[in-house]
């Protein structure tokens, strides 16, 4: 989900080191920072709740733009000191507690630290948000304070943000205050008006600083005095995804499932990615769509939404369906070459700010992305298993076949079967499978792979959506449809094998470049071929055994590509580094196989991780570096945090080792093999569902074989094989 940047980030159409090198020290670090999300909107603060212009990702953000970059407390023109901080469930509101550092006042000399206390309150809603303070002394005698919030609104596209120059700008209007108001204005390029509106109580002190509210209190020991400013975010002719019901008050209408185990640090684990999926999940005129990460993908991707609908399938089929909805109403109808559009095409991303409206950047939306078409049909296939939902799939159905059409057409445009990319837009992806990084594909001899590129992962995907095809078509009782889609991947399977095994390493080539030049690298595609069923079983084997040799398994997960590449490094943004996801989905695909010891090894690696981030929260990815220990894993600068398929990697695990197989048809669920990690004793599950009727189970482990106990609430027919 990189857009069109390099590695990590920051820059579009520079290298992976040029980027991180031309971050500043303070961005060399996010373990100090609170993100909280809305709808559409975000924020990133220090601990202090204070928007730093020196780092650049900080401020309140809507729409891709951001409406606010420098929101800073200060007493007596000095810094506050953090105490704590703490942010509720559904990440939107967040309440730090601070105090004074050294103060000298007239009258009063020095005031030690820690007299004066700061309960400052920061909660967003779609389209402001709210800023307050709670000040209250402890000083022995009443004490006069200054106590100054500067502002400051610069209206920047995120992707000026992040690093692009521009060649021109819109114009910032003057500033306009009054006693109890100040406005910032902002006429884009793209005609459209945006005002940052604040409203302020009690009145503030007039200053030559028009960004800059100032209050002179007078602290009468014990009593608090409060402060109070609402920003509001305004825009003018523009279209916005969000309705106007919060998503935080829509999800809480919603029974919640649960997954408990006896181990508290794995449930705070848990109970952080249903958190996490809860806030990410944005509500639009389609229904929830997980949002893929903050900061930098705040905003609808195909492939990342997907997968994260994927992995939230069993609890959160409303995710699944409301995720389906959206990338059906925007499928590709054309041909356009700037944005990669094809008929029947899943998009990949979907910005709305001001570079996209002037089409200075693609993804308005853009369709470069060759596997979210094939994960567009898989999710259709797991949600009607789940649900049963064929009021969905009989309205759905012309998106499933345009999907399939554009993989045996476009998607194939040498007609050798596979499904391979080709950039068109020269603002676009050089690469467009998951690792989407400039140099993400490349040779055992160091030199990047050109295309079109036929990715191995992506034609198990391909598989997997054949079969999807077929298992939807049966619905639809038109079996002849059904049996041609169970050939095809029958097809496929055969020529995959064929062209794709590397025999001398015991697992599949990354891919296949232009003119058909096997990119030799051993790499985690290979591991994710797996969990679509593509590869038979006695290969399989070999593929796990070989994935889990030291080159590939870190200790903290699945590296991204083998120690011994010459491309090999463990700060790289896909060539060494772990993604939590990428080892779930290749665990998954070692489950389906029977090695469920190894995909235990996997959901342990990414369990000890999170114990090193802030709130057990998984990033979007770390480094690879060989796990030590008594140490943690090493942090990734720019990871986006909290992400959506990271959040769920561990849902994906679970499931894989319950191997849980749905029939809302027949309302059954089939467990095949259900085994819990020898460090886990109990896992029930509740509020789950099964068609309309609720799943109540509990597994115990005894000894090394994990048994199975039905909750007298439970309704579903339980097949255990």
């Amino acid at each position: 989900m990189m857009d069109n940047i390099s590695g990590a980030a920051l820059n579009l159409g520079v290298d992976e080191e040029k980027a991180r090198s031309d971050m500043p020290d303070e961005n060399r670090s996010q373990s100090t920072q609170i993100a909280l999300k809305c709808g559409d909107s975000f924020l990133i603060m220090d601990k202090c709740g204070d928007f730093l212009p020196s780092q650049r990702e900080m401020g309140l953000f809507h729409h891709g733009t951001r409406f606010l970059h420098i929101c800073n407390l200060s007493l007596e023109g000095r810094s506050v000191v953090p105490l704590s901080h703490q942010v509720t469930a559904m990440g939107n509101i967040c309440r730090i507690d601070l105090t004074n550092r050294p103060l000298k006042i007239d009258q009063h000399g020095t005031i030690a630290q820690g007299i004066i206390h700061i309960e400052r309150f920061v909660e967003l809603e779609q389209d402001y948000l709210v800023h307050g303070f709670t000040i209250t002394s402890f000083h022995t005698e009443t004490l006069p304070l200054n106590v100054c919030l500067k502002l400051g609104t610069d209206f920047c596209d995120l992707f000026e943000v992040r690093g692009q120059v521009r060649a021109k700008q819109g114009k910032h209007r003057p500033v306009k205050r009054d006693e109890a108001t100040l406005q910032f204005n902002y006429s884009g390029l793209d005609e459209v008006e945006r005002t940052t509106y604040i409203q302020y109580e009690p009145t503030a002190k007039h200053d030559v600083h028009a960004n800059q509210l100032d209050w002179t209190l007078d602290l009468v020991r014990g009593e608090p005095v409060k402060i109070k400013a609402v920003i509001h975010m305004g825009t003018t002719g523009t279209e916005k995804f969000a309705t106007a019901q919060p998503t935080a008050t829509l999800w809480r209408n919603h029974t919640q499932p649960s997954i408990v185990t006896d181990d508290a640090f794995f449930n705070r684990l848990l109970k952080r990615g249903t958190q996490d999926i809860m806030m990410l999940s944005t509500l639009t005129p389609h229904g929830y769509f997980p949002y893929a990460g903050i900061p930098w993908f705040n905003c609808p991707f195909g492939r990342d939404g997907l997968i994260a609908a994927l992995q939230f399938l069993p609890l959160f089929p409303q995710v699944a369906r409301g995720t389906l909805e959206f990338l059906a109403a925007y499928q590709g109808t054309k041909i356009e070459p700037f944005t990669d559009e094809e008929p029947g095409k899943i998009l990949h991303e979907f910005r709305t700010g001001e570079m996209a409206n002037c089409r200075e950047i693609p993804y308005v939306p853009y369709y470069g992305t060759v596997d979210a078409t094939p994960l567009f049909l898989i999710l259709l296939e797991g949600y009607i298993r789940w649900t049963n939902d064929l009021e969905l799939l009989e309205k759905l159905w012309p998106n499933a076949e345009a999907a399939v059409q554009w993989m045996v057409n476009s998607g194939d445009q040498d007609g050798d079967g596979f499904l391979e990319y080709h950039r068109v837009s020269e603002k676009g992806l050089s690469n467009q499978g998951w690792k989407d990084s400039w140099d993400g594909i490349n040779h055992s001899d160091g030199r990047i792979a050109r295309s079109p590129l036929a990715l191995c992962e992506v034609q198990g995907y391909a598989y997997g959506a054949y079969r999807a095809m077929s298992y939807l078509a049966r619905r639809r009782r038109l079996d002849q449809q059904a049996a041609h889609w169970d050939s095809a991947a029958e097809t496929l399977q055969a020529n995959f094998l064929q062209h794709f095994w590397w025999e001398e390493e015991q697992v599949f080539y990354q891919g296949l470049a232009e003119n058909k030049e096997r990119c030799d690298v051993v790499s985690s595609n290979a591991g994710q071929c797996l969990w679509t069923g593509i590869v038979p079983d006695d290969i399989a084997r070999k593929v796990i055994d070989r994935l889990m040799r030291d080159d590939m398994f870190s200790g903290w997960g699945m590296r991204t590509l083998s120690t011994r590449s010459r491309r090999f490094n463990p700060m790289s943004y896909h060539n060494g580094s772990v993604w939590p996801h990428d080892t779930a989905f290749i665990g998954a695909g070692f489950a389906l196989y029977g090695g469920k010891k190894e995909a235990a090894k996997l959901l342990k690696s990414l369990f000890d991780a999170s114990y090193y981030f802030e709130e057990n929260r998984l990033p979007e990815l770390y480094c690879g570096f060989t796990r030590h220990e008594g140490y943690g894993p090493t942090r990734y600068p720019v990871a986006c945090s909290p992400q959506a398929w990271a959040t769920g990697a561990p849902f994906t695990l679970v499931s894989a080792l319950l191997g849980m197989n749905p029939n809302a048809d027949e309302q059954r669920l089939t467990l095949h093999q259900p085994t819990l990690p020898d460090w886990l004793n109990t896992l029930e599950i509740r509020g789950m569902y099964v068609g309309t009727r609720q799943v109540h189970l509990r597994f115990s482990r005894v000894g090394g074989h994990t048994e199975v106990v039905f909750g007298k609430d439970n309704e579903v027919d339980i097949r255990i094989l």
